[in-house]
Order: C-alpha cells, then sequence, then structure tokens
C-alpha cells in the first residue's frame, strides 16, 4: 500500500480498507501536525488538534469530492479545527484575563519580546481574513495561488490581503508599538 498514489489511497479508505485509512494518516501525520502546531503555538494544543483532524477525517471522508487535491482538503479541515480551538482558548482567556485583573497588582511586569514574537504576536491581533492569508503565506511559505486555493477566494484577493498584512505590521513596528 505504501507505493500507491493517495488518490488511490483515499478512494480505499472510502471503501472501508482501513489500511488505506492507516497509510493516509501516516503520509500526512506531519503536514497535520505541523500546521497545528504552528496555529496553536503549543505542542499539546497541536496533538490535540492534529488528533481531532484524524477523527473528523475518519467520519467524513466519504464527503470527500476531490474537488481539490486531498491535502488541500485535509489543510482545511486542520485549519478549521486549529481556529476552532483556538476560539476556544481565547474564550478561556479571557475568562482569566478577567479574574487577573480583578486581583492585580500595581506591580507591572515587563516582558521583552524578540523582533520575531512581535511580529508573531501582530499577525495574531490582524483581522481573521488577513491573519489566515499571513500565516500560509509567510509562515508555511505558499505561494498566492495554493493559498487561494485553501481560503477558497480569488488569489487576487490574498495578493491584496498580503499587501495589507504588510502594511499593517510595517506601520507597527515603525510605531514601536510595544505589545
Amino acid at each position: 500500500m505504501e507505493n500507491l498514489k493517495e488518490s488511490e489511497l483515499v478512494i480505499r479508505a472510502k471503501e472501508g480498507d482501513p489500511t488505506a485509512f492507516e497509510n493516509l494518516v501516516e503520509r500526512n501525520y506531519m503536514l497535520v501536525y505541523t500546521i497545528s502546531y504552528k496555529w496553536c503555538g503549543t505542542k499539546e494544543d497541536a496533538e490535540d488538534v492534529t488528533q481531532e483532524v484524524f477523527m473528523k477525517l475518519s467520519k467524513n471522508i466519504l464527503y470527500f469530492k476531490e474537488e481539490s487535491t486531498f491535502q488541500t482538503w485535509l489543510y482545511r479541515i486542520a485549519i478549521n479545527t486549529a481556529k476552532d480551538l483556538a476560539k476556544m482558548n481565547e474564550r478561556k482567556r479571557k475568562k482569566e484575563s478577567a479574574y487577573i485583573e480583578e486581583r492585580k497588582t500595581s506591580i507591572q511586569q515587563q516582558k521583552e519580546s524578540s523582533l520575531a514574537e512581535r511580529v508573531h504576536q501582530m499577525i495574531e491581533n490582524l483581522p481573521q481574513k488577513l491573519k489566515e492569508t499571513a500565516f500560509l503565506v509567510f509562515s508555511e511559505g505558499m505561494n498566492h495561488k495554493e493559498a487561494a486555493a485553501i481560503l477558497n477566494c480569488a488569489e487576487k484577493t490574498v495578493s491584496w490581503r498580503v499587501f495589507q498584512a504588510k502594511r499593517a505590521l510595517k506601520r507597527n513596528l515603525e510605531r514601536g508599538e510595544s505589545l
């Protein structure tokens, strides 16, 4: 089975072949984990997202219609799952922040960040569509066409979002915005 094309494995997995499904998982595990880690930022969250993605895959592989490549479809599942976890974590962080704010002392802690950490945080603060585009193009190294396929938008839209993201990051860096 290791010599089979991914499309053949997908067909067999859709037919209920557990070995074909296992091969798909093995072939794509690192891709999904890497995406998850870049979106989530922690090993634990990335592992949770990766596990969730493959659970979703096992339940939904029959719905793959081959309108795009299998990896593109899997990429979308991974990003959407990571986004769901990020939303859940954001709600949790807001609750924790509110709790901490109530009990905060007058002493403020200053945290020094490297330029890379600042830029990463600035990307996190971009509007969602710019953030998604910046992640795919800057972090994943995708070209605009590949990013457009994953984001279900026009290539020109990706180009415009990249321009807007760069402009926002540059403006924030020039202002010396501290995060």
